[in-house]
């Protein structure tokens, strides 16, 4: 009867530390899109080890071969835009995560930004393995760095990310 009380319990609490870990954003439930998308943002902060995530919405959406094409990093002459299309076994699909975090900025207060991240895959299999092919919303870092006051440095600290 104790063992059958103890296995019980266990579940309970493994259950428990489960659902707490998911709701917290534990990296075991989080996918590789959403991680990317994390470290894109935390290279534009100015603390980028304060950083912390608050609320998280991603879905994904199929999107139109003219939207995926439209992009300049996916200018390819129309030969290569036919054999892409042929060989694709799925229509292209866009990737979108609305994160909330909180991190420190330059003074030292804590701020509260939302950012958008967006990511258009070929099939939905492809997520990006570097912060260069998210924008973060609606530019890329590097895009984003060369508008910046300190751009040197931020150019220095991205290429070490690439």
């Amino acid at each position: 009867m104790k063992v059958k009380r103890a296995i019980a319990a266990f579940l309970v609490l493994g259950v428990a530390a489960l659902g707490y870990a998911h709701v917290r954003g534990s990296p075991l439930f989080t996918s590789q899109f959403v991680q990317i998308c994390e470290k894109a943002i935390q290279e534009r902060l100015a603390a980028p080890s304060t950083y912390q995530r608050i609320a998280l919405d991603d879905s994904r959406r199929t999107i139109t071969w003219g939207e995926f094409f439209a992009e300049p990093e996916r200018a390819v002459s129309e030969s290569t835009r036919r054999s892409m299309i042929g060989a694709a076994r799925h229509p292209p699909v866009q990737y979108v995560a609305l994160i909330d975090y909180q991190a420190q900025d330059s003074t030292g207060a804590i701020v509260r930004e939302r950012a958008s991240c967006t990511f258009n895959s070929l099939d939905g299999t492809d997520a990006p393995t570097r912060t260069f092919w998210v924008k973060i919303d609606g530019e890329r870092n590097l895009d984003w760095v060369a508008r910046q006051p300190n751009a040197a440095t931020l150019h220095q600290r991205l290429l070490k990310n690439l």
